[in-house]
């Protein structure tokens, strides 16, 4: 799973994508990782960049 985000991340997904409907909408990657006890998935996510549904609505975004 590392290798599969970190290859995705340096090939420029949007590390703060957020899901746009359903019962999850507004969540990222982040949200997912965090929500299902993926921790070295969400360190990863940290590193590069990633933020809560929550952190990017305060920044107003």
């Amino acid at each position: 799973m590392k290798n599969i985000l970190l290859t995705t991340i340096a090939a420029g997904a949007d590390v703060n994508a957020k899901i746009v409907s359903g019962t999850k909408q507004g969540l990222t990657p982040l949200d997912a990782a965090n929500e299902t006890n993926h921790t070295e998935t969400a360190d990863l996510l940290r590193k590069h960049g990633g933020k809560t549904g929550e952190e990017l609505k305060a920044e107003g975004k």
